[in-house]
């Protein structure tokens, strides 16, 4: 079982980064990783224990923002297809050709 944190907070004044950045940490410390800016998803060894943790979360969650919590199975996560492209140019870029003949 997976438990998956999708959150979204007000990012234009300082309090909102604040509690952002507070809510990030308490969920590091449930054992939640970051998948990306604002999801992180924690393994769970049962459905108990993963209501256990969504409990938890709720606890801390900040009135002002958007939280959703969502649980799947392993086979459902399974199912899930991942893109991670490249971050990083490459470090020689293909020689282009500098005209273009049409005949």
């Amino acid at each position: 079982m997976r438990v998956v944190a999708i959150f979204d907070f007000p990012r234009h004044c300082k309090s909102g980064r604040q509690n952002m950045a507070r809510f990030v940490k308490e969920l590091e410390k449930e054992g939640f990783s970051k998948v990306q800016r604002g999801m992180y998803v924690r393994y769970s060894t049962t459905a108990d224990n993963g209501r256990i943790h969504r409990r938890r979360v709720a606890n801390f969650i900040e009135p002002r923002s958007t939280v959703c919590l969502l649980s799947i199975t392993d086979r459902e996560f399974s199912e899930v297809y991942s893109h991670f492209g490249r971050t990083k140019p490459p470090k020689k870029w293909p020689k282009c050709q500098e005209s273009i003949q049409f005949f």
